[in-house]
């Protein structure tokens, strides 16, 4: 089933001309996307500058520590660069890559950019002549970069670009901006001190529509849009998953509602443009229309990494039917969902390929499936909110005062047709299933932990903790990314099921957290049911509100930022129902298939 087009919103002049442009330009789109310390790096809303109020300087970096805990280090700990990947969330590059920064004392123009290692979200930029600047930035990597494994455990495994599902933002964002201010500089975080992006550790607001409107606020062109109470009167989008740059070819749209087309590029580099949200706006989109390209065709060569397990070849070929051809939908199944609009004439077979894209070469080179066989994995179909089901914070957020905005803002590509008013918003776009072994959690917002989960509503836990790695004494660790975590049955990371405390009065956290033997709390999530509403129709309060229902100031707080309540706001795990109908034994083989892809 196909309802979204692809739109040509880029110019074609920006486009790779040859074999040897495209090369080219991937490589340079790596360095901005992705780079490593590299003199080409960017960095959040500073583009490649040397700095921007946006960056912190090393020495307030080195100081990070001193936030971590009252008396709980004496002096900066030994392996900080590890316990800053721990704390927040982000992976340290692949064995061999340096990402350097200076340590205390050091001269980054006399030790080769520093000693010490950033992750993968963190990068040192470069003065305009080339020298090493001394100002960290953050990148991309932050919501997309993520850890699967080690490098030893097969091809593409380890640290990786992608998808992440491992960073604290709020912690992140909020212990930079502090740090920078102890420090007496004006270049720390602050921009975001007061806007908290997630409330659980791994998915954020992260495509909040407001915060993207406001970053064009000078431009005459987006005024009249921003404007617009409707603009703020819609609800915040929630908790989300960082979208997955795995496979970005195989999605005729972006975002988990297909709002724009695949090819409206310069949304990719909005958190990087230098000077927005300032009278200098044209600068910033001079940048990005600088980038745009090459960032993209880097973009569209990141692929998923293969499974390392073995793999049982005789049920995946009985899955691989399944998914193909088993009609979910058949009078036999008595499916309570409602069937897609249009089935039964001509518009898909019912099964997991009609939404999710045809993979198998048997099926994809057989028109009785697919009409051409270049969609092989093209997923491009956006499943009314009815029958998938899932959690609608984000569909009800996404308004007709939305969809304005977007239209008349210049990353929306104003003035050309499909790139910002791709789909009239009736549900969510099924993704394509390249590397979804490696994708867990689940859903758009991150609810259900595994595959297995997905398949069969009724075993998915309401509240449930990713298994950590093993505790160091007062200090937050992150999540287990080590293969021994990995559920290989289910498909998805080892958690915790949680029983709810049925009291709770101040944070939803409290009330479902076991470690908590002295919780006297009254009411179960009363801050939930006070908010809720005003979540669902005031746009950024949700992020405003967050140091209240989703604190940062202990590290008590940040270990209980790793629960998913599935209770709260935007974080529901009810939907994809109808697979249901499936037995255990067709899911177990539709599991063993999906390692496949």
């Amino acid at each position: 089933m196909f309802n979204v087009s692809w739109y040509a919103c880029m110019a074609q002049t920006q486009r790779p001309q040859t074999c040897g442009d495209l090369r080219s330009q991937a490589a340079a789109g790596a360095q901005t996307v992705a780079g490593f310390g590299s003199a080409n790096d960017a960095a959040e809303f500073t583009g490649n500058q040397a700095s921007s109020q946006w960056t912190l300087p090393a020495a307030a970096y080195n100081n990070l520590w001193q936030q971590w805990g009252l008396g709980l280090f004496a002096t900066r700990p030994a392996n900080f660069d590890q316990m800053v990947a721990e704390r927040y969330g982000v992976p340290l590059p692949p064995p061999g890559v340096s990402n350097p920064y200076p340590l205390p004392g050091e001269d980054p123009n006399q030790t080769h950019g520093g000693s010490g290692t950033l992750p993968m979200a963190l990068t040192q930029l470069h003065n305009a002549d080339g020298s090493w600047s001394g100002n960290v930035g953050i990148t991309c990597a932050v919501c997309h970069g993520g850890q699967v494994g080690s490098a030893a455990d097969g091809p593409g495994l380890g640290p990786l670009l992608g998808r992440n599902g491992l960073a604290d933002l709020d912690v992140l964002l909020t212990e930079f901006a502090n740090t920078g201010l102890a420090n007496g500089t004006p270049n720390g975080n602050t921009g975001f001190y007061l806007f908290g992006l997630n409330r659980v550790r791994g998915s954020g607001d992260i495509t909040n529509f407001q915060m993207f409107g406001l970053l064009t606020l000078f431009d005459p062109q987006s005024l009249p849009s921003l404007l617009n109470p409707g603009l703020w009167l819609s609800g915040t989008s929630g908790s989300e998953n960082p979208p997955s740059w795995w496979n970005l070819g195989h999605r005729p749209a972006k975002f988990y509602d297909a709002g724009m087309s695949a090819d409206s590029a310069r949304i990719e580099l909005s958190w990087y443009m230098p000077y927005a949200a300032t009278p200098q706006y044209q600068q910033g989109f001079d940048w990005v229309e600088s980038h745009v390209s090459s960032s993209n065709t880097w973009l569209l060569s990141v692929q998923s990494p293969s499974y390392p397990f073995p793999i049982n070849t005789a049920l995946a070929e009985q899955g691989s039917v399944l998914f193909h051809t088993l009609n979910l939908w058949d009078p036999s199944r008595n499916n309570p969902v409602p069937p897609p609009p249009g089935y039964g004439s001509g518009n898909g077979n019912g099964s997991c390929a009609s939404c999710h894209g045809a993979y198998a070469p048997y099926y994809a080179n057989n028109t009785a499936f697919l009409s051409d066989s270049t969609l092989a994995g093209m997923a491009g179909y956006v499943t009314p909110i009815n029958i998938i089901n899932t959690d609608p914070a984000r569909f009800n957020a996404n308004t007709l005062a939305i969809k304005a905005q977007f239209q008349n803002n210049y990353f929306g590509y104003p003035g050309q047709t499909g790139c910002a008013e791709q789909f009239e918003g009736t549900g969510y776009l099924a993704p394509p299933l390249y590397g979804v072994w490696a994708e867990a959690p689940y859903f758009h917002n991150g609810s259900v932990p595994s595959v297995w989960d997905v398949l069969k509503s009724s075993d998915r836990p309401a509240l449930w903790e990713r298994v950590s790695k093993p505790p160091q004494t007062g200090f937050v660790m992150g999540y287990q990314t080590d293969l021994s975590a990995y559920d290989q049955t289910n498909l998805g990371w080892q958690f915790a099921t949680l029983q709810c405390d049925p009291t709770g009065l101040l944070s939803p956290y409290l009330a479902c957290n076991p470690a908590d033997p002295e919780n006297t709390v009254l009411v179960q999530s009363l801050l939930t049911t006070l908010f809720n509403p005003v979540y669902a129709n005031g746009s950024i309060l949700w992020n405003v509100l967050s140091e209240l229902t989703a604190p940062t100031f202990t590290n008590a707080d940040i270990e209980n930022r790793k629960i998913y309540n599935t209770h709260m706001y935007s974080q529901s795990n009810s939907g994809h129902a109808f697979t249901d109908v499936l037995t255990d034994q067709e899911r177990a083989a539709i599991i063993e298939y999906l390692k496949t892809l």
